[in-house]
Order: structure tokens, then sequence, then C-alpha cells
């Protein structure tokens, strides 16, 4: 903020993780920290991580009030508005009883613990265990191997899909995802264990 705020730049905060954070970690909106930053900030969020909407093309921003009609011009000749179904399920997520959310979270975090338990104990990897969100970022660094060439072997040898770590910026990483079930965590563990050995 301090930087943003020397330089006169707007600070673009994607807060689509907001409502997954784990164990005692609060969301705070960079935009709530003073006047200055609410006035610099542009926030985008949605609805397809929390409410579990994906595909349904669903979201918002907060931006001082240049910014948004800029971005409202922008948008109104290159997208057609949100349907209707979608535009009442965002309500109704809302609106609605926010408990689904909170169970959500709480079985996400039992994965994710799950998932950096099983990572922390096959040698030459390495991660942190994330706050928010439902990926762990693996370090490969030791096995020799480009985040892309690691993710390919890893497909064709092991049937196992991680995104490459190039595609964030750090090629001595691979990522995986916490968001299916935790028989398919277990599953696919399993085979990135044994295929990691391998090298």
């Amino acid at each position: 903020m301090e930087v943003a705020a020397e330089e006169d730049i707007y600070i673009l905060s994607d807060e689509i993780y907001e409502k997954l954070v784990y164990d005692d970690i609060k969301h705070v909106s960079i935009a709530s920290l003073s006047q200055e930053a609410y006035d610099l900030t542009i926030t985008v969020n949605g609805f397809s991580k929390a409410y579990a909407m994906t595909g349904w093309r669903l979201g918002y921003l907060a931006a001082p009030e240049a910014v948004a009609k800029a971005v409202d011009n922008i948008q109104s000749h290159s997208t057609s508005n949100p349907c209707s179904f979608a535009q009442k399920g965002a309500v109704a997520a809302l609106k609605g009883d926010q408990q689904p959310l909170a169970d959500m979270r709480d079985e996400f975090g039992m994965r994710r613990n799950y998932m950096f338990d099983r990572i922390t104990k096959i040698p030459n990897i390495t991660a942190v265990k994330p706050e928010g969100a439902f990926y762990i970022l693996v370090n490969i660094s030791q096995l020799g191997l480009s985040s892309q060439n690691f993710a390919d072997r890893l497909l064709s040898k092991a049937s196992v899909a991680v995104v490459p770590g190039i595609a964030f910026g750090d090629d001595r990483t691979v990522r995986l995802s916490y968001a299916t079930s935790i028989d398919i965590i277990k599953k696919g563990l399993d085979r990135f264990q044994d295929f990691c050995r391998t090298l």
C-alpha cells in the first residue's frame, strides 16, 4: 500500500478466496486499511470458489467511481450481462445459510492437512502449508526436472495431473489441488509418491 500511495498507482486485489482461509487466519482486504488504500484499490471477487459456482462466470468489483465506469464501458461492449439464473443463485448464496460454506471450508482444511502431511514425507520435495484456497505449491527443484517436464512425465507414467509452476512464474514448483474427494487425493498422492521415488 505504501508503494502504491507513493507512486499513485492502483492496486488490483483479487479476493476470490477470502472465505476459504484456515486455522485462525483472518482475511483482511487491503482496501480496508485506510482511506488512501480504499481510494487506490480495485477489488475483484466472485462466487465460483466460496460458493462452488464454477462455470457460472459471475463476479464483481468494487473500485473508485471513475475506474468502475471505465470498466463498465469496456465490459458492456465485450460481454453480455450475466444470465438470470446465475444472478439469482448469487443472491441466494449471499442471503442463504452460510453453514454449508463453513462445512466446505472445514472439509478443505482436512484435505489440506492430509495432503500437506503426505507431501512432507516424500524425499526431495518440500511445500509450504497454505493458509487459504485449495492448492499446495510443491517445490520439486531437487528432482532435477522443469515443472513442465515433471508434469508431463507424471501424467504419462502415473496418470496424475498437476499444474506446472512455470504458469505461476516459478519453474521449480508444481501445483496440486485438494478440491476433490479424499479418496482421489489418497490415490493421487500414492501415485505421486511412487513417481517421485523413481527420479
